[in-house]
């Protein structure tokens, strides 16, 4: 019999033990988690290309120079936009002329939609050059030099 009590003791300790602990979440690493996420989706929309719609045309060379540019864009439309903001005509001659006189602006990226009216694209041309800005990007989407040369010798480089 004096095995017995030594038994129920060993029971009660178990019982004791198998008390449930509620799982908890940890909030630390979750703002951890959350915070680098943050910072990960501000520097992937930064380094985005621009989000105005414009199918450019194609060209096997040249080069973009990013730094102390703005950008003018025209849309399929005719809408004009100075660094993804719409604008008029006048108010892009206004910009310019405020960024150049600040020295903040060598240079206007002119990027247009390859169905844009050519007219359209000759008035802006008129603005930039007027608001005193010599250097303009005609930016374009390159393709490797294979096909602008497979292009040129099937003359689809000609104007139609």
């Amino acid at each position: 019999m004096s095995s017995r009590p030594f038994i129920r003791q060993v029971s009660l300790l178990r019982r004791s033990r198998s008390k449930r602990i509620e799982p908890q979440i940890m909030i630390a690493p979750l703002v951890d988690i959350v915070f680098n996420l943050l910072i990960f989706f501000m520097l992937v929309t930064k380094y985005l290309s621009p989000s105005i719609a414009v199918a450019l045309p194609q060209s096997g060379s040249g080069e973009i120079d990013e730094s102390r540019a703005r950008t003018v864009s025209i849309d399929r439309d005719g809408n004009t936009f100075i660094d993804n903001t719409p604008a008029t005509l006048s108010e892009i001659a206004r910009e310019l002329e405020i960024a150049r006189a600040a020295g903040e602006i060598d240079i206007v990226r002119l990027r247009a939609d390859k169905d844009t009216r050519f007219q359209r694209i000759i008035d802006v041309l008129d603005v930039i050059r007027k608001s005193g800005i010599r250097d303009i990007s005609v930016e374009t989407e390159w393709i490797s030099d294979e096909v602008a040369s497979e292009r040129s010798r099937a003359g689809e480089a000609q104007v139609p």
